[in-house]
């Protein structure tokens, strides 16, 4: 095994080691020493100089190998050997006949080794020491003749010409070299680069498959609802498993240019396009097929329950969302429709209903006929009751009384879910409904130990509705804050005109409703958690029925609560100019 140092001296060819850059000096000397011991005559003319020469050039090889040894192969240090040869070879010179010598010329080796290093000031030291070179001698023998004078001249210029042009050559070898290093560095970073593009994109392409492979499985998993994908012209492009059980239609045969408006009436499509329904032609049925679809470019997602065809002819209720459906660069590649069968949840929703409208009807009789009997058994004047007896019965009446007003509400939640239940409206003064609920709870609210406070004005404020109904919804509002604020409480009603509408607020200083139960509070049914924790007793049927009879009147109803703190209801409903005629409305 060959050790590192003993390799030095070939290091590359663009930094060569001081010792390879001095073998031609070495060489060169030896040569001449042969030719000078084999050729008659050429024996040195002063064996001093001689001597001085070989020991100077013996020196230089020696630091070359010591530099070489070491690894240093640029700096001052180097630069001193070439110097130190150009001064053994100038003796050289000197003792073979100076100018007259024919080993004149060796010393342009150390001068090329000069010339090659940066900077032009070589040049300069070229020519300092080739007039050194020459003059010198002169000091002790003058030159005979202007020749020879000149050729002192002439030749520290030939020496310093020739080293500009090695220096030039050298400067422009060294800049196509670091010129060569930059594009080889770049090619190394840019290989470096590309490599780990393709790393990534290598990475993302498995990413991609694997996503890929994810949503087919997804695709072909999703049975129980139709997705379908369209051109921008309502043309099927794709077609999931969920919609060939669905729609009877096999995507192979969907694919084969069938368009969207198949699985819709005319009539829906014109419906749903914003139209009135009835016929459409069929030019008007892919007029209708692009309004539907402006509807989801204009940013908004149809959700509608419809009725859809199936390729048999049969037809199904559904939920149909329709949005657009970009490409990765936001170019519009068509619509996505999702189609969600809701044959199940209609049927559910038809029986629930006739479940809640035959039990009311069937509890409604028995409970009337037990109320009236009741009437009869407490006002018999041939058999008069005790003192207990009417007690019970009295206990009897107000549950049965209690219960048919249960049924009542049951029998007008399931008129709601049907929209079918009757108002009446006619000219109202919704202050005064406000001070006959008032007063009918105040009996409740002084039994509770709660304190009631009612805010309206003297003068009267009409609106267009049914007191009936109005009141009922009043009612619902007052008995509820009594139920839920606590002995020493206070619930506060009012009303004041705002906006074009009445506002009849009702608040209370209760337990309060939680922020995360307050978007179902209007539910059939539904119970806040404070209720339940507290055992108030309750359906869940007040709030919807109130909000029912404000939606109803073409108002609402909106709730602000903290646990707690309290509760306050505010009923919203439409003023009517005292001037308008009042419409009758049996059904909404």
């Amino acid at each position: 095994m060959i050790d590192s140092r003993e390799v030095r001296w070939y290091r590359n060819f663009d930094q060569p080691s001081p010792l390879l850059k001095q073998a031609p000096t070495v060489i060169a000397f030896v040569l001449a020493l042969a030719t000078m011991a084999l050729v008659p005559g050429l024996a040195p003319l002063d064996g001093t100089l001689m001597v001085l020469a070989a020991v100077l050039l013996a020196a230089a090889t020696s630091l070359a190998v010591a530099l070489t040894v070491r690894g240093q192969f640029q700096g001052g240090l180097v630069l001193l050997i070439p110097l130190i040869d150009f001064v053994g070879l100038a003796f050289f010179r000197a003792a073979t006949g100076a100018g007259q010598s024919m080993f004149a010329t060796l010393v342009l080796i150390p001068i090329a080794w000069l010339a090659t290093a940066p900077g032009i000031r070589q040049v300069a030291t070229v020519f300092v020491l080739s007039a050194a070179m020459v003059f010198i001698p002169y000091i002790s023998d003058p030159p005979e003749n202007s020749t020879d004078l000149l050729r002192g001249v002439i030749v520290p210029l030939i020496y310093a010409a020739v080293a500009a042009v090695i220096n030039e050559l050298s400067r422009q070898q060294r800049a196509r070299m670091e010129q060569a290093e930059r594009l080889a560095a770049e090619r190394t970073r840019a290989l470096t680069e590309n490599e780990q593009m393709l790393a990534q994109l290598r990475e993302s392409e498995t990413r991609y498959r694997t996503l890929l492979e994810s949503h087919e499985s997804l695709w072909a998993a999703i049975t129980a609802q139709a997705v379908i994908a369209t051109d921008c012209s309502g043309r099927v492009s794709a077609w999931n498993p969920g919609a060939e059980r669905m729609l009877g239609l096999t995507e192979q045969e969907a694919l084969d240019g069938v368009t969207i408006d198949r699985f819709f009436s005319p009539a829906m499509l014109a419906t749903l396009a914003g139209g009135q329904p009835g016929a459409a032609a069929a030019d008007a049925v892919a007029s209708n097929v692009q309004a539907l679809f402006e509807r989801a470019n204009a940013g908004s997602t149809l959700d509608e329950e419809l009725e859809i065809k199936t390729a048999a002819g049969s037809r199904l209720p559904a939920r149909v969302t329709v949005t657009r459906r970009d490409d990765g660069a936001g170019n519009q590649q068509g619509y996505l429709l999702v189609i969600t069968d809701e044959t199940r949840q209609a049927e559910v929703a038809r029986m629930k209903d006739q479940f809640v409208g035959m039990i009311s009807h069937e509890l409604r009789t028995p409970l009337s006929a037990i109320i009236g009997f009741l009437d009869l058994l407490r006002n018999d004047p041939e058999q008069p009751l005790a003192e207990q007896q009417v007690e019970f019965v009295d206990i009897i009446e107000r549950n049965a009384q209690r219960l048919l007003a249960l049924v009542g509400d049951l029998l007008f939640t399931a008129q709601v879910e049907s929209g079918r239940f009757p108002i009446t409206p006619h000219h109202l003064d919704i202050y005064d409904s406000l001070r006959l609920a008032t007063e009918s709870a105040r009996p409740h609210a002084e039994a509770e130990g709660v304190e009631l406070e009612l805010d309206v004005p003297a003068e009267p404020l009409f609106v267009v509705a049914d007191g009936g109904r109005i009141g009922q919804a009043i009612d619902n509002l007052i008995s509820n804050a009594i139920k839920f604020t606590p002995r020493g409480g206070r619930v506060s009603v009012s009303a004041a005109p705002h906006d074009g509408a009445v506002v009849i607020s009702v608040s209370d200083t209760g337990i309060g409703i939680p922020k995360a139960e307050q978007a179902d509070l209007f539910n059939r049914f539904f119970r806040a958690s404070t209720a339940t924790q507290n055992a108030i007793p309750g359906v869940g049927l007040g709030l919807n029925i109130t909000h029912a009879i404000a939606v109803a009147h073409g108002g609402g109803i909106t709730v602000v609560s903290d646990e707690g703190v309290g509760t306050t209801f505010e009923v919203r409903l439409p003023l009517t100019p005292t001037t308008q005629a009042i419409p009758v409305v049996q059904g909404r």
